[in-house]
């Protein structure tokens, strides 16, 4: 190269401080991959403008940036200009390189560092099937469901007494599982946490069988790999294949949990042929059912540190909610919004019930138009109980008081197509 061939010292010089930009970008390229590749570490750069998601990406081109500035300044009469710039690369190429391996190194060794909690927690292997423990009379319970969401232990700005109620009034329902929709610890990474959320969980077995999702706070900085040691032993399974998402057979309803941590960041070819594939299946003669951490439709507010609008989401939306209406889904439940609130659009029911202690969102600038009820600044759950004649939903405060009920009569003969002119539930 031509830039190489102007005296022997000043080559040197600046192959040197190529080689070391160089190494530095490899390390800071190599964090990033290892970073973002993480289900549900994306979701940082995409939704937060901070200056620090961008800037991991960034600063491996500082280096190889300072370096290019320093050729034209060759050519003066002095070098004293090129010469420093090629020292501030070497010591950006210095600091990068430190700054990247310290990254990494912190994403892998973190999570792993101290010792999860041995507690005793009645897991429910999703690749089990599970009966029902009723027969099929009319009007009896075949299936009692509870689902909550965002406790995000570790963090003051909870409640530990709202949620510890919560739990013991979920308890209290004797659900056949209750499914935790994620964001079960503030900071992923955070053993400490993760065991307090062990700890508090632990209470409620052997009565509540347990079926974890994981949210977005889950997956922040290396924590999917505390969520599976939690949540998913290497002797479980899935039908997709993956601890993320799965469906359950209950035999009294079609279950689907989906890995929407932030949106749709982890939503690739994979997971909707899967999901295509388990909605069309579904049997039509059961309820369909799909949890979700992050919501589709709901009321909120613009979120002015994340520049995004925290209401029916914009890209869950249009991605998905095609397929539940063509599918025949009856409901769809899922946290991330820290309200509770029901829902109807298109024929399909929504939920959210992301209230299980954690900091009420403000109070709402946005009313959803599908919106049916919503409320604000309590915590709670919701219970399912399905029949044989029809799937009735408790929206519970955090002392077990009941704050809206909503009950359909479920009809098979509804979902016996599965095209999209076939008509909705």
């Amino acid at each position: 190269m031509a830039v190489f061939r102007n005296g022997n010292g000043i080559a040197w010089a600046r192959r040197r401080a190529l080689i070391w930009a160089l190494f530095a970008l490899a390390f800071c390229a190599a964090m990033n991959i290892y970073h973002y590749s993480l289900q549900g570490a994306w979701g940082l750069y995409l939704w937060d403008k901070t200056w620090l998601f961008r800037i991991l990406i960034l600063m491996g081109l500082l280096p190889l940036g300072l370096l290019i500035l320093s050729f034209p300044l060759e050519k003066l009469k002095t070098k004293a200009p090129a010469k420093l710039l090629r020292g501030f690369s070497l010591v950006a190429s210095f600091l990068v390189s430190l700054t990247s391996l310290g990254i990494l190194a912190f994403l892998i060794v973190t999570p792993r560092m101290g010792s999860l909690r041995q507690v005793q927690l009645n897991l429910i292997d999703p690749s089990i099937k599970l009966e029902s423990s009723a027969g099929a009379e009319d009007g009896k319970t075949l299936l009692r469901l509870s689902v909550g969401s965002d406790a995000h232990w570790g963090t003051d700005k909870t409640d530990p007494n709202a949620r510890s109620n919560i739990l013991a009034s979920i308890a209290e329902h004797r659900p056949d599982i209750f499914f935790l929709l994620g964001d079960t610890v503030e900071t992923g990474s955070s053993v400490s946490q993760w065991n307090a959320a062990l700890a508090d969980l632990s209470a409620i077995v052997p009565r509540v069988p347990l079926r974890p999702l994981m949210g977005n706070h889950d997956a922040l900085f290396g924590g999917q790999y505390l969520y599976k040691k939690a949540f998913f032993p290497r002797e479980f399974s899935s039908d997709s294949g993956s601890p993320y998402y799965y469906s359950m057979d209950t035999g009294a309803a079609t279950l689907v949990a989906l890995n929407l941590p932030w949106g749709t960041e982890n939503f690739g070819r994979k997971q909707k042929t899967w999901l295509e594939s388990v909605l069309s299946a579904a049997d039509p003669l059961k309820p369909l059912i799909v949890f979700s951490h992050s919501f589709f439709y709901a009321s909120g507010y613009d979120d002015p540190k994340l520049d995004k609008p925290w209401y029916d989401h914009y890209k869950n939306i249009p991605a998905l909610t095609p397929l539940f209406e063509r599918y025949g889904v009856d409901l769809v439940v899922s946290g991330h919004n820290h309200y509770m609130e029901y829902l109807e659009k298109n024929g399909v029911r929504y939920a959210v019930v992301g209230a299980m202690g954690s900091k009420s969102d403000p109070e709402p600038e946005y009313i959803s138009p599908a919106s049916k009820w919503i409320a604000v600044a309590t915590f709670g759950h919701l219970n399912i109980d399905i029949t044989s004649n029809d799937v009735m939903l408790e929206f519970k405060d955090q002392l077990g008081k009941t704050l809206r009920e909503e009950r359909f009569p479920y009809t098979p003969s509804l979902r016996s197509g599965n095209d999209e002119t076939s008509p909705q539930t």
